[in-house]
């Protein structure tokens, strides 16, 4: 007895199609070099300092590289003589951690920032505006909340 068997072609052995064209993106994505996230980088704010936000482990951090530095101090002996802390009054600014606990909520970060002219810390927003500006909105809670908002710039 035959069986009837529909008509088949035998399957060839390399069908040329999506396995390849994936395979093809993801060489080519492999041999890219990884993108730095767009808020890494040295940012200049309105007073004149610079921070630099780089990978600090888990997540972002920005640290104070730059700065004018108060009549009679150089960037590198000015002490963090504003903050509300006595005990923290003798650290150096050069290289303070200002930003840090960044967490991406989708379009913008969220930080807690320190503003050393002021001496005290806040929750803030951080939105980039395109790949050299960046907005950083802050506040802190008195009775209500104070917020400042300033513009930052990309560094080059």
């Amino acid at each position: 007895m035959t069986r009837n068997t529909p008509n088949r072609r035998p399957a060839p052995a390399f069908r040329p199609g999506w396995g390849v064209l994936c395979g093809l993106g993801l060489s080519v994505a492999l041999a890219m070099p990884a993108r730095a996230d767009p808020v890494e980088g040295d940012w200049l704010t309105p007073a004149g300092a610079t921070v630099r936000i780089q990978n600090c482990g888990a997540s972002p951090c920005g640290k104070l590289v730059d700065f004018p530095p108060l009549p009679g101090n150089t960037v590198e002996t000015q002490r963090d003589e504003r903050h509300r802390d006595a005990s923290k009054r003798s650290r150096k600014l050069k290289d303070l951690t200002v930003v840090w606990n960044m967490r991406r909520d989708q379009t913008r970060w969220r930080a807690r920032v320190y503003d050393p002219r002021r001496g005290f810390s806040a929750n803030a927003t951080m939105t980039p505006v395109g790949q050299n500006q960046m907005k950083v909105r802050g506040c802190v809670r008195v009775v209500f909340n104070v917020c400042e908002e300033e513009t930052w710039r990309r560094k080059k």
